[in-house]
């Protein structure tokens, strides 16, 4: 049997779910009947991809490194079919994929792309930067906007080019009623609960060394998506690590910590063989698109924000 498409689908389904029994009843299949698929796949492998025990199935070291490259390999699949598609119905005009991971400027970045009168591009949150760079490396993407901590570079992947758009202040959101001005020392916030996002990079190391060079021990922060940090705060009962974008909605304000210690750096990734005209546009609507954001912070908060334009790095 040769090993298609298809079978790389089962094994994603029966990883994420850990249960063969469950898996069946997603995919519409009697349960012998999966059993006896995956027992063919494994023959085509030359091992087994899954081992069972009462807790349910887990990947075994095979299983591990195939559903590794199935994730890579089916969304590039799935945007072939797309593409292809769209060109047999007579759309030639190209919608560009964008990938986000670990950026606020994502959208941003999208309604910049769209106030020319484009078709606005399609935008998929990855939380891996590493695979959100390999799916670009392999055809499912157009380009990857992400952001790492500080001076931290993003990997590297062949076939792929990334240029820094800029490097700025981490901010600390708080409620409304918090009793802090508009900038803080990061030790005045030594007994507060803390929220980040949740992520791949090193940030939250990165995170306690600061607190440890202002001198204390933080609890360990939550670790949570934008909307769940938001209402935690909000709730009185944290304070989040932010990106300086986007708007905070009512009930919430941003401070800036003095002296700089976190900063988060957003980075461009594009194909090695990007047209020159597209990643021009691409760069330069992602630079426009972080310019903008950052003035509306300073504006929200009627003063100034210190973010750090660096001069920009080669591309790496």
């Amino acid at each position: 049997m040769e090993l298609e498409v298809r079978h790389l689908r089962t094994l994603t389904t029966v990883a994420s779910l850990g249960s063969i029994t469950k898996a069946a009843a997603v995919l519409g299949v009697a349960q012998p009947a999966l059993s006896a698929q995956l027992a063919r796949i494994d023959r085509a492998l030359g091992g087994p991809t899954f081992v069972r025990d009462h807790r349910g199935v887990r990947p075994t070291p095979l299983g591990a490194l195939v559903l590794d490259r199935a994730r890579t390999l089916l969304p590039a699949m799935d945007a072939l079919r797309q593409d292809a598609r769209r060109v047999a119905c007579g759309d030639t005009a190209a919608t560009l994929r964008l990938a986000g991971a670990g950026s606020a400027l994502a959208a941003p970045l999208v309604r910049r792309l769209s106030s020319g009168g484009d078709p606005p591009p399609t935008l998929r949150a990855v939380p891996d930067t590493a695979r959100a760079v390999a799916e670009l490396a392999a055809g499912a993407h157009d380009a990857v906007l992400a952001g790492t901590c500080g001076d931290a570079l993003p990997p590297a992947h062949p076939g792929v080019q990334w240029r820094l758009l800029g490097t700025d202040a981490v901010h600390v959101v708080v409620g409304e009623g918090h009793p802090g001005g508009g900038d803080v020392r990061l030790a005045e916030l030594a007994d507060a609960r803390w929220v980040t996002a949740a992520g791949d990079s090193c940030f939250t190391e990165c995170f306690l060394r600061a607190c440890a060079r202002a001198g204390f021990t933080p609890p360990t922060p939550s670790e949570c998506d934008r909307a769940e940090a938001l209402e935690l705060v909000r709730a009185g009962v944290a304070v989040a690590l932010t990106q300086p974008y986007g708007a905070l909605p009512a009930g919430l304000r941003a401070l800036t910590l003095r002296g700089t210690p976190l900063t988060w750096s957003t980075w461009l990734a594009t194909h090695d063989d990007t047209a020159t005209d597209v990643r021009t546009r691409l760069v330069g609507a992602a630079r426009d698109a972080r310019r903008e954001e950052l003035a509306a912070a300073r504006g929200r908060r009627g003063g100034t924000s210190p973010h750090l334009d660096r001069k920009v790095r080669p591309a790496v």
